[in-house]
């Protein structure tokens, strides 16, 4: 029989177009899913989004306000274990405040209150820190933050800058920053560096403060003793710009670790922590003495790996250079050519290159920041001694470094034994392989 189009036979569901005879389970499981109806599915497309703040109790700006706590709403779910660190706690941070904060998880918002309650007449700002994320892992590469006050105001007072692993020659993403006022020690105004390194310390009032900064390696929000540091003294009247170097401050001096002998003439040793960068060595004494009976070998020059490796570069380039203007034969003039013509090749693509970058950031209508740069040259821990005669073979030798300054202004004296061994020359007819004879 046929069935009109707009009959309930025409397009018949699954039971109707199954056989009515007793057939197997397996059958009838392949047939369920061939009838499933076909279209997006479960779910939905996946989520790659991070939170996003949809509300904060109070609202930013808020004055003669003192609230039970503090809530950041967002539009989903938020997980309890954030992205770099191991509990919400070390995410937040209350500035000023008097210890960690007490942060409570409410599925898509967090409850923040200060341990102590909150003081009267201080302006307060409460940030949550990058990476906080949601159930899926998405973490957010921003902050959130609020500023409110417990009094009639909110101070102008901003401290900005760029924290830095002196060491490493690079800025210092997260490092924490700490500011306090006066004999009050306890109450400590604090915020984390961005992920460039750039911070921003702001309700600040007006008077001197001391400002700490430390790079927190293992990320309890506490200043260990181990951890690079810096600190200095800031007058804050409205806006104030200050660039930290943290650094490991040590006690101790300078030590030597490692030497060893480059060649006839050059010895290379190393510090286990850095030296003032504009005077490494000014008032030490480098020695290489031998070990039998202190004699001491003639130094000519006490360099940083550094600078002895920019001279070297430099001599190798004159010699050449003077060599191929000594050639006058036919071969020399085409060989210096052909460098004048790789020369000029190079200056013109760098020149190209360069108008074409300048015309790709004209067309970029995107406002980006550049990256920190460091203002101060990095602490040299590694030198070269070139001596005055060669250095005698077989020989133990003492090298003393005296009165050694560290970053920390402490001096400090230490030695090291070395060897020069024999060179022996090797015989090119022994690497050959014998003939092989046939009989």
């Amino acid at each position: 029989m046929n069935a009109s189009p707009d009959s309930p036979d025409a397009f018949p569901t699954c039971a109707a177009a199954a056989p009515r005879a007793f057939f197997p389970i397996a059958a009838a499981a392949v047939l369920g899913l061939a009838c499933a109806s076909q279209g997006m599915p479960p779910g939905g497309p996946a989520d790659s989004a991070p939170p996003a703040l949809v509300r904060v109790v109070p609202e930013s700006a808020s004055v003669r306000t003192s609230p039970p706590s503090v809530q950041f709403l967002f539009n989903e779910v938020v997980s309890e274990r954030p992205r770099g660190a191991t509990s919400l706690e070390q995410l937040v941070v209350i500035s000023p405040s008097d210890g960690p904060p007490s942060v409570a998880w409410e599925r898509d918002r967090l409850v923040v209150r200060p341990r102590r309650g909150w003081r009267p007449n201080t302006a307060y700002t409460v940030t949550v820190l990058a990476g906080l994320s949601d159930l899926r892992g998405n973490a957010s590469p921003r902050p959130f933050r609020t500023v409110f006050s417990t009094g009639a105001e909110i101070p102008a007072g901003t401290i900005r800058g760029v924290t830095f692993d002196w060491m490493g020659g690079r800025a210092a993403p997260g490092a924490r920053i700490e500011a306090t006022a006066g004999a009050d020690t306890l109450l400590k105004w604090a915020i984390a560096a961005d992920s460039v390194g750039r911070y921003t310390l702001g309700s600040l009032p007006a008077g001197t403060l001391l400002v700490r900064t430390w790079i927190d390696q293992n990320n309890n929000g506490i200043r260990d003793s181990r951890e690079a540091s810096d600190s200095a003294f800031l007058a804050v009247t409205d806006s104030v710009r200050h660039d930290f170097y943290s650094i490991v401050r040590d006690t101790l001096g300078a030590r030597l670790t490692d030497v060893s002998i480059t060649d006839s003439m050059t010895v290379t040793f190393k510090f286990d922590r850095g030296l003032q960068p504009a005077a490494p060595l000014e008032g030490a004494s480098i020695r290489l003495l031998r070990a039998r009976d202190s004699s001491e070998i003639r130094v000519a020059s006490v360099l940083t790996r550094a600078a002895h490796d920019s001279a070297a570069i430099r001599r190798r380039a004159a010699v050449d250079d003077s060599v191929a203007r000594a050639d006058t034969t036919d071969a020399g003039r085409r060989r210096r050519a052909t460098a004048d013509s790789a020369r000029r090749a190079f200056v013109s693509d760098s020149i190209a290159r360069k108008q074409i970058a300048d015309a790709r950031t004209a067309r970029d209508t995107t406002r980006r920041e550049p990256p920190p740069v460091l203002g101060r040259a990095i602490p040299p821990v590694e030198f070269v001694v070139v001596t005055a005669e060669p250095i005698p073979e077989e020989v133990q030798l003492r090298l003393v470094a005296g009165d050694v300054q560290g970053i920390a202004g402490r001096r400090r004296s230490s030695d090291r034994l070395i060897v020069r061994r024999k060179e022996v020359p090797r015989d090119s007819a022994a690497t050959k392989r014998p003939p092989s004879v046939h009989r």
